[in-house]
């Protein structure tokens, strides 16, 4: 458990989880079916109400907006996320949350919750359904996700989470002319862009791009295990040029992620040692995870980690900054016009 020390820190913290997902946003049966393949692994479906209990101030709660997940609505992929966000938006509004459109809804009191999407394939290509996408309230878009899309390239397809395919890329890797765009959209309206599950190539051309600080929402350090949805030294270093931050993800599957706390926190030491920790976040995938790291049960073990990063030697203050004063300085930085 942690210590009377850590969970005064904690509560007293402004927590941001980057990366959840409300409960229900896949449909049945297929929800059914992946719960059933992964339920050896894969924690329960946890709802918005059990986040002030862990101490989380805000979160960053995500549509899909991939086939992966839209082709189970009816109606075509934008109508798909579309009620995905009204379902958020009702989950939120029955917790008493209000939903986060500008930098000064971030410090009110209670649960904040953010718009955001994970996966540009409902964009279609179109750079003007960005300006939708904002006025519908999204305010964080993960440009690619399970698969590559018409902006730009992933770097571990569905079928490596799920199974061994023998299904290949699309097209060469990297930022399409529409993906471009759309990062260059999103700087000037004030939408943060996410780079989780991007290829180097659409990671690098991406940070090229950008006026304004990008983030990994969810991801880990390759140095210390070579899975490709984490990041190698080079693309930790230039997310952190722009200003952006790398949550830190408490996944582990079928051998891959990080097995325990401890493992996390040497992730976390290893980001902070090539970009400094001003440069890191957390990002939890709840409710969108296959499995979880050894002895993590879900959101409300948040404080655990709180205490293993005091324990890991960091300071109370960048302790603070991992919880949620980075991410809310990178938030506001992309949202001030």
């Amino acid at each position: 458990m942690p210590t009377t020390a850590a969970e005064r820190l904690h509560r007293d913290a402004f927590v941001l989880d980057t990366h959840v997902h409300a409960p229900g946003f896949v449909p049945q049966p297929f929800a059914r079916i992946y719960r059933f393949v992964n339920r050896a692994t894969m924690p329960p479906d946890v709802g918005l109400a059990a986040l002030r209990d862990a101490g989380v101030d805000c979160v960053v709660a995500k549509a899909v907006g991939d086939p992966v997940v839209t082709r189970w609505y009816r109606g075509g992929p934008w109508r798909a996320v579309n009620l995905q966000l009204d379902d958020i938006e009702r989950q939120a509004a029955a917790t008493g949350a209000w939903i986060v459109r500008d930098a000064g809804d971030l410090d009110g009191d209670g649960l904040g919750v953010i718009l955001g999407v994970e996966g540009g394939d409902f964009l279609g290509g179109d750079v003007a359904r960005v300006d939708e996408a904002h006025r519908r309230g999204v305010r964080v878009l993960v440009i690619v996700h399970m698969a590559d899309n018409e902006l730009g390239t992933t770097c571990l397809p569905w079928h490596g989470y799920i199974a061994r395919f023998p299904v290949r890329h699309r097209r060469a890797p990297g930022l399409t002319a529409a993906g471009a765009a759309v990062v260059r959209r999103m700087n000037e309206l004030g939408m943060l862009v996410d780079l989780a599950h991007a290829d180097t190539a659409t990671l690098r051309a991406a940070v090229e791009i950008t006026s304004r600080p990008v983030v990994s929402s969810h991801s880990g350090a390759r140095a210390l295990d070579d899975f490709a949805r984490f990041l190698t030294d080079e693309e930790i270093r230039a997310i952190a040029s722009t200003g952006g931050a790398i949550g830190l993800w408490p996944f582990h599957h079928r051998g891959h992620g990080v097995a325990d706390v401890g493992a996390l926190v040497a992730h976390a030491r290893h980001v902070a040692g090539l970009a400094g920790p001003e440069h890191l976040c957390i990002g939890t995938d709840m409710n969108g995870v296959p499995g979880v790291m050894d002895g993590y049960r879900g959101e409300r073990d948040l404080p655990l980690v709180t205490a293993a990063l005091l324990d890991g030697g960091f300071a109370e203050a960048e302790v603070r900054g991992i919880l949620g004063d980075n991410i809310r300085r990178v938030l506001k930085e992309v949202w001030t016009q």
